[in-house]
């Protein structure tokens, strides 16, 4: 509290924190798998958080979300059947469901509490799980891999970070070498898979690691790069495929309403993904 403000930081790192204002604390609760919090804030409007972590907010969410979906649905020959881990927000259903080659996405979501504060502070964005087309299943997505039958075009990991200061939460069996081995079983030959992985600059062990494990695994591995204010700048996520090269042409053009998305705009993604300038520099002796 400064001069009656109130000031929410996140911290990044042991010597990077971001802060904002507060205007109002709306929902806070300790769930069964973490802390949930939505607060008000004048320059993101509605933020949720979990164990301390922004999540989304009202003014950029639709960056992170755009970016996870379109590049692989737009490459992806025939995306019929979609399964997404965790996304209880409901932002990337909302992305996918734009386009109609789309049958059926399966949203697994381990904490029915995001599911419901969503529907509350968020609508916006959970309006699409009514959607016909969509299952939410409330499971333990690694659970949930382990016993499907399922096979998938695309499979996007919108999960929490298992990585950074604090608590890692329910995130950190979804980087399991168990985990990494089910999803490519369940996926199609031509399938894709699309992961967040949290900041290039602060998250660069974890970052290079999660590239190493995908790339024993996949014969196509790309990290791109987008630009979220509310995610500190730079984020990462990571493209891995058996067949389809992310530099490839789009099969489709985008649908259309989109804020950030572009083609030329992911291209220039893979590239500022392929440069790693965000390498620290060497430690003094």
């Amino acid at each position: 509290m400064t001069n009656t403000e109130l000031w929410y930081t996140e911290e990044y790192s042991d010597h990077i924190r971001f802060s904002y204002r507060v205007t109002g604390l709306l929902y806070r609760k300790k769930t069964k798998y973490q802390l949930l919090e939505v607060l008000e804030t004048p320059e993101f409007g509605r933020l949720m958080l979990l164990d301390g972590k922004v999540m989304i907010t009202q003014r950029d969410e639709h960056i992170y979300h755009e970016m996870i979906t379109h590049p692989a649905i737009l490459l992806h020959p025939q995306p019929k059947n979609i399964l997404v881990v965790g996304g209880g927000d409901g932002g990337s259903v909302r992305e996918l469901i734009k386009h109609k080659q789309v049958e059926r996405i399966y949203l697994v979501e381990i904490d029915e509490d995001v599911l419901d504060i969503c529907k509350e502070y968020f609508p916006e964005l959970t309006a699409s799980l009514s959607d016909s087309r969509v299952d939410v299943i409330v499971q333990d997505a690694a659970e949930y891999i382990s016993e499907t039958s399922e096979r998938f075009d695309i499979i996007l990991i919108d999960s929490t970070d298992p990585v950074g200061p604090g608590p890692v939460g329910p995130a950190d069996v979804l980087i399991t070498d168990d985990f990494f081995d089910r999803v490519k079983e369940i996926l199609t030959e031509d399938g894709i898979v699309v992961a967040q992985t949290g900041s290039p600059v602060y998250h660069i062990e974890y970052l290079k690691s999660y590239n190493k494990k995908l790339s024993k695994r996949y014969s196509y591995v790309a990290t791109y790069l987008l630009m979220v204010p509310s995610y500190a700048g730079l984020w990462s996520l990571t493209w891995a495929a058996k067949t389809i090269d992310p530099s490839s042409e789009p099969v489709r053009q985008p649908p259309d309403g989109l804020k950030y998305y572009r083609p030329e705009l992911f291209r220039a993604a893979l590239e500022m993904g392929r440069l790693q300038f965000w390498d620290p520099p060497e430690k003094a002796d």
